[in-house]
């Protein structure tokens, strides 16, 4: 089976000409919700920051609770099913997903999908990584330590992130009739801050803006090249962020599995690629969280 790259880079036009037809009209933004400091919002923001995630409260010994996932105006086809169930200490839930396009559409930063639990308090935890078939259809089956929360699928650059994005994709919907009830989730806005691995790097000058220029390749061949551009943009998002500076031995052991990574992809040993590659992007998302933590912040006026 042949999976197309280069269908990503049309579908990243088709996206970017949507996303400038709805933001061209600053009424449709400005009815939906302002940002504090009145700057303009896009429009993936203002459906999920100013419109509540409701929070759904499973039971245990209830057996399964079956949820509905809906894709919002950036991804309106996607839908996914969820299954949950409270089992003794933790909570597990089963999820399939379909018409989930590829994440590129959103800009060259994304290039994956993580599925997030989010607390009504405002915690969030990463569930795991959505992955697509050339279908554009993904399972997950994962489990959750708590066991009231609302669902999201973000758009990600790599699938170890600490907190989501603001490109939110799909959220959970309460059935009809299901008997189950919801609670809003407070602290949206803190929640999706906006712009997140961007702000010391253009988009553009991340490896993955070139994944486009790929040529044809196989399925496990495709597997092992995303792998290794998430592992390459997570390692340059995190020298951007400084983790050179305040954490460069955890930045050079990401380096140094990035390495290895690049010479197994030349010898096509694509397993190898893919795992070398995910402990490449987990020892780069360490980097980037000590550097945040160690590095002096700016001053508030």
């Amino acid at each position: 089976m042949e999976y197309i790259i280069t269908r990503i880079a049309l579908r990243y036009i088709a996206a970017v000409s949507f996303l400038s037809s709805i933001l061209v009209f600053p009424a449709f933004s400005q009815s939906s919700g302002s940002h504090p400091d009145n700057k303009s919002v896009p429009i993936y923001s203002v459906t999920i920051v100013q419109r509540a995630l409701k929070a759904v409260s499973y039971q245990s010994g209830a057996g399964q609770t079956l949820i509905d996932m809906k894709g919002t105006v950036l991804l309106a086809k996607a839908e996914g099913e969820v299954r949950v169930e409270v089992m003794n200490g933790y909570t597990e839930i089963k999820a399939t997903f379909k018409n989930v396009d590829a994440p590129t559409k959103f800009g060259a930063e994304y290039l994956t999908y993580v599925l997030w639990a989010i607390t009504p308090d405002g915690r969030s935890v990463n569930l795991g990584e959505l992955i697509l078939n050339a279908s554009d259809k993904g399972k997950m089956r994962v489990t959750c330590p708590y066991s009231t929360f609302g669902l999201l699928v973000t758009a990600e650059p790599y699938f170890s992130v600490p907190y989501p994005s603001d490109v939110v994709v799909m959220e959970n919907v309460i059935r009809p009739n299901s008997g189950v009830r919801g609670e809003d989730i407070q602290a949206r806005y803190n929640l999706l801050p906006r712009g997140q691995y961007t702000l010391n790097i253009n988009a553009q000058d991340l490896p993955s803006a070139r994944m486009n220029q790929e040529p044809k390749v196989s399925m496990p061949q495709y597997e092992a090249l995303l792998a290794l551009y998430q592992a390459r943009n997570a390692v340059q998002i995190a020298s951007a962020d400084g983790a050179g500076d305040y954490a460069a031995d955890t930045l050079n052991k990401a380096q140094q599995f990035l390495n290895q990574a690049e010479a197994q992809y030349s010898n096509k040993e694509f397993n190898r690629v893919t795992n070398l590659s995910r402990q490449s992007v987990q020892a780069a998302s360490d980097a980037r969280a000590i550097a945040t933590s160690r590095k002096p912040q700016p001053q508030r006026p």
